[in-house]
């Protein structure tokens, strides 16, 4: 057991930044920590910004982290197969590569950006397994041939007679590989299972993949006093039970939902949860939808064609909202092309930038003045914060219309003592001549 004074950290996410290493809104030192790239040992020269890691360390009671170690995987390895003309995705080794605003290129790409990548580049891509063949790219490299592949995702079509499965378009044969921690082979067991798998040939070209071996995507770490994993949803049973990349969570009446309530758990979605790990086992104390930025108001600008199609709105000056092939288009609308400027729209996406935010869902709604911004505060400075680049101004806001999250009044002198950078908060004003006068500001987060 850990003493008193220092207690068990597990962080598992995108590297965002260096000096120590920081992830998910954590840092950690790295003074005498073993590092492991792709399973092989490596040093802190060998981690890049986008790269997921998983950190296991220690916290002490000065709040400091420590990083023992620091484990890099790449989600897939192999040849580009596909690179269709919307300049959003690569598909490799059968798998979808998602590719957003919040994607990074190494700089052995040229221009980094899609535009240096040719069919057969060998590639290494950071980042998650959303659904089934379906990868979101957080950091993409170019690599020389390597001896073997590899690829993560769910598995499908298990044939233990054949000693073959699917992971997307790919077909692995499984009769030559070391399994580790797998389940029996016998039936449909395998199906479902996050699994990371490595073989050759790097190419899809000739199949099958053949798999020297396959085990199932985890943290290898059985209890932690403090944990954070961030990815998306990659099993799910209920809102109350379910995975985030392999890990599985629990939650409870006390897990606080931020950007979101538990109802919005499902497949695929984006999440960061928080809590303590025992037996592998999650429990989650807060669950943050990475989907953490709700925009309503008027259509002002609209790009509807090109490779970056695009609307921004009205009074949220410098906000721009970009949609991609995985944004949900609802209210009668299947893409941006329906829509025209003045047309009132509710966006719920993720910040990819200070001021950008990819769509998730966009709704066309009914004629309104009515503007929501929702997001994490970037600064503070009484009256104002800012979100997303917009400053709010409160000054307009009454006492009672500054709110907890229990939607419960706390007047701005509280309000502005509980404040700071990072904090989620709604804010709602109506578009009057072009600009928002706001009347009511509150945090965000709710209880299941």
């Amino acid at each position: 057991m850990p003493s008193a004074t220092t207690t068990t950290s597990v962080t598992s996410g995108a590297i965002t930044g260096f000096g120590s290493v920081k992830l998910v809104g954590k840092e950690y030192g790295t003074h005498n920590t073993s590092f492991v790239i792709d399973g092989h040992p490596g040093s802190q020269n060998d981690l890049k910004v986008g790269m997921v890691v998983t950190v296991n360390g220690s916290l002490s009671s000065s709040g400091t982290r420590t990083a023992a170690t620091i484990t890099q995987e790449d989600v897939v390895e192999g040849a580009i197969q596909a690179i269709p003309s919307t300049n959003d995705r690569i598909v490799v080794l059968g798998q979808t590569v998602l590719i957003d605003n919040g994607t990074l290129f190494d700089n052995n790409i040229p221009g980094q950006n899609i535009s240096g990548l040719v069919l057969g580049d060998l590639v290494e891509v950071n980042g998650f397994v959303k659904g089934k063949g379906l990868i979101i790219a957080t950091l993409i490299e170019k690599r020389n041939p390597p001896a073997a592949c590899g690829v993560q995702g769910i598995i499908e079509n298990n044939n233990s007679g054949a000693q073959t499965f699917t992971i997307g378009t790919l077909t692995v044969s499984n009769s030559s590989a070391v399994f580790n921690d797998m389940p029996s082979t016998g039936g449909n067991a395998w199906n479902d299972i996050l699994v990371e798998v490595k073989g050759s040939p790097c190419t899809q070209a000739s199949q099958p993949f053949i798999a020297t071996k396959v085990e199932p995507k985890r943290i290898d770490v059985a209890n932690a006093n403090e944990i954070e994993v961030e990815g998306t949803i990659t099993q799910f049973s209920s809102a109350s039970s379910f995975a985030v990349n392999g890990v599985p969570v629990v939650t409870s009446s006390s897990t606080v939902f931020e950007g979101g309530v538990a109802s919005d758990l499902a497949l695929g979605v984006e999440a960061e949860v928080e809590g303590f790990l025992t037996d592998g086992v999650l429990t989650a104390e807060k669950v943050s939808f990475r989907d953490k930025v709700e925009i309503e108001g008027n259509v002002a600008t609209l790009t509807s064609g090109g490779a970056t199609p695009n609307l921004t709105v009205s009074g949220l000056a410098g906000i721009t909202v970009f949609v991609n092939a995985q944004t949900e288009f609802k209210e009668g609308i299947s893409n941006l092309g329906q829509l025209a400027i003045g047309n009132h729209v509710r966006v719920r996406g993720r910040p990819t930038g200070t001021n950008t935010v990819i769509a998730a869902e966009v709704r066309k709604r009914s004629r309104d003045t009515g503007v929501t911004l929702e997001g994490a505060v970037q600064a503070v400075a009484n009256p104002n914060v800012t979100v997303l680049g917009v400053l709010i101004d409160t000054s307009t806001i009454a006492d009672g219309n500054f709110k907890g999250l229990d939607h419960g009044v706390t007047g701005r002198h509280a309000f502005f003592n509980a404040v700071k950078v990072g904090t989620l908060v709604n804010a709602k004003g109506d578009l009057i001549g072009g600009m928002v006068l706001w009347n009511e500001i509150e945090f965000q987060g709710e209880k299941s």
